[in-house]
């Protein structure tokens, strides 16, 4: 037979303020906090994890100058040739981009949204535009 907890030994459910302290304080993981400056709103999300997906909010993977980054390739020049590929300038300046941020940019003002937008709202107000952009995103022509 188990012997059951009281209930004044069960211990409080734990919270996310401890966490949240070290996810605010840390000098790394810049980009990921722009999209989740809190751990709760992280936990929040519902979101469509793929390697694309987790390559743009986490400068993981897939881009240039993360590749550059751990000497994989020589440049981390975008093939547009404007700027260093990094996941923001995917996002709101690569010129090979274009069509896909036009689609991206005119879901996000047809729902009363502005252009451009941060990196939060993209997660919490334009999750199904911003990852049908990241779906349509071909990370082969752009490395």
């Amino acid at each position: 037979m188990q012997k059951k907890l009281p209930v004044s030994g069960v211990p409080p459910p734990p919270t996310h303020t401890h966490t949240d302290r070290q996810w605010e304080s840390t000098n790394k993981g810049s980009l990921c906090r722009s999209f989740f400056p809190s751990v709760e709103q992280r936990l929040q999300s519902n979101l469509p994890v793929s390697p694309e997906f987790t390559a743009i909010v986490s400068e993981h993977g897939k881009t240039k100058s993360y590749l550059h980054r751990f000497g994989i390739l020589d440049n981390q020049t975008c093939p547009c040739k404007g700027g260093d590929q990094t996941p923001e300038h995917l996002i709101y300046h690569c010129n090979l981009l274009e069509t896909q941020r036009g689609v991206m940019k005119q879901t996000i003002q047809k729902s009363r949204g502005t252009w451009p937008t941060t990196n939060k709202e993209l997660i919490t107000k334009y999750l199904g535009p911003f990852t049908t952009f990241v779906n349509s995103t071909d990370f082969n022509i752009l490395t």
